[in-house]
């Protein structure tokens, strides 16, 4: 009976330990905000770029790319330098670092009192909720 019980502890154990496996989100862990151009702060331009780009096993940025952007030629490479600057913690999957490729990040430009973009902020949070749960 003692052995029985043994063996059953033993392969209760080793599954339990293949249960638990190391898998982690990618995690910003650090970087630079972007620079808001001189000449469209004093004219009072905002706008935004999206940036898609890879995360490397390591962490770093790479091959990050200019998507979209509104208005055309005032923000993009601020947001560049900003998006190349960023530092990750790796994605891991059972406790191996992968590359996290094509990922999409929009940075803002916004003057003055930012908390009109705070219900917005919810609402796209709430949809990338949404989308992450439709995949």
């Amino acid at each position: 009976m003692a052995m029985r019980r043994h063996d059953l502890l033993v392969l209760l154990l080793i599954g339990l330990m293949g249960c638990a496996s190391d898998n982690r989100p990618l995690q910003l862990t650090g970087g630079a905000g972007p620079i808001y151009p001189a000449q469209a702060r004093a004219q009072g331009i905002e706008g935004y770029v999206e940036v898609q780009y890879d995360v490397t096993t390591a962490g770093t940025v790479t091959n990050a790319v200019v998507m979209q952007a509104d208005p055309v030629g005032v923000f993009e490479e601020a947001a560049l330098m900003a998006v190349r600057s960023w530092r990750f913690n790796p994605l891991r999957v059972n406790g191996v670092a992968q590359p996290a490729l094509g990922r999409r990040s929009t940075v803002t430009f916004a003057l003055g009192d930012t908390s009109r973009y705070d219900q917005y902020d919810r609402e796209v949070v709430d949809q990338e909720v949404v989308d992450q749960k439709a995949d």
